[in-house]
């Protein structure tokens, strides 16, 4: 049985097996990070609008009718958000794929040619994600509408943190089981999900998922702060030109690190499922 350390280190090398597809796949995240970067300046410009035609009326913000607002951007804004969201699905169809060529020990990185199989998959990895964590969302959101500010608001958040880190253990496997098996299903067979975790040892599964998070946030610390440095550069160099400089860097990490993190990421829980069934 391999160790964590040879999981995690072969996850680190996987993503270079093959890096036209490293970077095929990194051009999904540079579109997301470049799309989102935009959404986020278009937000802000919504919001100052909106505030300024609050305080020009004075009136209140539920009192604004649409034809009040920037609705050109709201509609912009709306549509690309659509698109991100669409963009994400084929991201997860890849990491779908990552999975199974984890599991199937393939040394070579998954291609794009099944566009429709990616999508398909994509809506069920996003399912999956949404139907494990709905139960600490409810609890959280529930309880900040019931406690308010009172003192038991520190409780609720503490019982949904804690909601949280179990479905987090158990989506990874689930992810795993319904990608071995092809089937949605599989990602809610507990009794199988659970039998697999503990045939490895819920110590070492833990142990895994943990140390591969921590190499990830090293990773993508050390790139922030290289990024950091170039924008500083950038900066320097190019007055006045923050938006560039934001859209440069998103599109940078989308393209390299994010690509990246992802891939590897995958690949260490596609290693997980592979030693928990021997």
């Amino acid at each position: 049985m391999a160790s964590i350390t040879d999981c995690v280190v072969e996850g680190l090398k996987y993503p270079f097996n093959d890096l036209k597809k490293l970077l095929g796949f990194g051009v999904l995240f540079a579109l997301l990070s470049a799309l989102s970067t935009f959404i986020s300046v278009k937000s802000f410009d919504i919001f100052r609008t909106t505030v300024h035609t609050v305080e020009q009326y004075n009136i209140t913000a539920s009192h604004l009718s649409f034809a009040q607002l920037p609705a050109g951007d709201i509609n912009l804004v709306a549509g690309l958000t659509i698109v991100s969201f669409i963009i994400s699905l084929f991201i997860f169809g890849y990491q779908y794929d990552i999975v199974k060529f984890s599991i199937d020990k393939k040394e070579d990185l998954p291609g794009f040619s099944d566009i429709l199989g990616l999508f398909i998959k994509g809506i069920k990895y996003f399912l999956v994600i949404v139907a494990y964590n709905i139960i600490p969302v409810i609890v959280l959101v529930g309880g900040i509408s019931l406690v308010g500010d009172s003192s038991v608001l520190p409780i609720v958040v503490l019982i949904s943190v804690f909601l949280f880190i179990i479905a987090y253990f158990l989506l990874v496997m689930a992810l795993n089981n319904m990608v071995a098996h092809d089937s949605i299903k599989k990602a809610f067979d507990m009794h199988e999900i659970i039998g697999n975790i503990s045939n490895l040892g819920w110590g070492k599964y833990i142990g895994i998922i943990i140390f591969t998070l921590i190499v990830y946030m090293i990773i993508m610390v050390a790139v922030s702060f290289v990024l950091s440095f170039v924008s500083a550069i950038f900066a320097a160099t190019i007055s006045n030109q923050a938006l560039i400089i934001a859209y440069f860097i998103a599109i940078i990490e989308g393209l390299f690190i994010d690509s990246y993190g992802a891939i590897f990421y995958n690949r260490v829980c596609g290693s997980i499922y592979r030693e928990s069934i021997k």
